[in-house]
């Protein structure tokens, strides 16, 4: 997410971006709204051991039209719609408390359409748009939701044992609440991409291999959270590592559903407040 006249950035850039220190209480910031989880995968965040939410997303998509070229060498635009729906159990006090009575629930639906642009044989981009809605049943309102972005990637070697390549992103997403002002944040990320054939691991009958990647990304609007009384936490960054197993050719299917790979990835912000274990169920070019 990241305001669109933001350029690329090369992954040698966070190297020298420091820790964001926590904004004293006085500044009046504006703390993260509910409706940001709908940018969320399936995974447990938590903030400075205190605030944690657990956000479950169901992420059905139909694919309308595979990217290629033709025989001719003409290109073909991939198209995807996209059907999340994002749930979201958040907890304002230690883990142990989970299921009590304040924590609330957040249901959020934020359908979209992705195409995927073969810039040539190695270069891959993947504009996105999403808009819909979310609920929070405790208070009882509703608020507007969209993002949307510009993924590239770009295939920095292709050996039979090893494909590794740059993925960039940039994006930008808002919020609109009842009788409240709306809310935007952006970003950039920039990271390495690698898959690796597994010789003799099968799954299905199908030979496996190992994906696996490393993102930083830039938070242009911070993060606020309110972690107890006269203390705020912001975050402006995050690092992400991601692991995976995956079929080597085709996508990994169990019972009706298939994906592009089966694994987990762990987040964490250069200051250490906030930190997350996902379900790393696709590339970050392909999420």
């Amino acid at each position: 997410m990241s305001r669109f006249f933001t350029l690329f950035f090369l992954i040698l850039s966070p190297l020298a971006l420091s820790a964001q220190e926590a904004a004293p209480v006085q500044d009046a910031v504006r703390q993260v709204h509910w409706a940001m989880g709908a940018f969320f995968g399936t995974g447990w965040y938590q903030v400075d051991n205190n605030r944690s939410v657990f956000v479950f997303r169901v992420p059905p998509r139909q694919t309308i039209r595979q990217s290629g070229f033709d025989a001719d060498g003409k290109r073909i635009i991939g198209v995807e719609i996209h059907y999340p729906l994002t749930f979201g159990l958040h907890n304002l006090d230690d883990i142990p408390d989970f299921i009590d009575y304040e924590n609330f629930g957040t249901i959020s639906f934020t359908p979209g359409v992705a195409l995927e642009i073969p810039v040539n044989d190695w270069w891959a981009l993947r504009p996105y748009a999403h808009i819909g809605a979310g609920y929070e049943k405790e208070s009882g309102k509703w608020a507007g939701i969209w993002y949307g972005g510009l993924r590239s990637r770009y295939n920095l070697g292709d050996g039979d044992r090893l494909r590794w390549s740059l993925l960039n992103a940039i994006g930008y997403a808002g919020y609109k609440p009842e009788f409240e002002k709306s809310g935007r944040y952006g970003s950039a990320m920039a990271g390495l991409e690698f898959n690796k054939p597994l010789d003799g691991l099968q799954w299905g009958g199908e030979p496996l291999r190992l994906d696996w990647y490393v993102t930083y990304s830039y938070l242009f609007d911070k993060l606020n959270f309110y972690v107890e009384e006269g203390r705020i936490e912001s975050i402006q960054d995050q690092w992400e590592i991601g692991l995976a197993l995956a079929n080597n050719k085709n996508r990994m299917k169990i019972w009706f559903m298939t994906f592009e790979h089966i694994g987990l990835s762990y987040k964490i912000s250069s200051n250490g407040h906030y930190r997350a274990i996902s379900v790393n169920l696709r590339s970050p070019f392909t999420d």
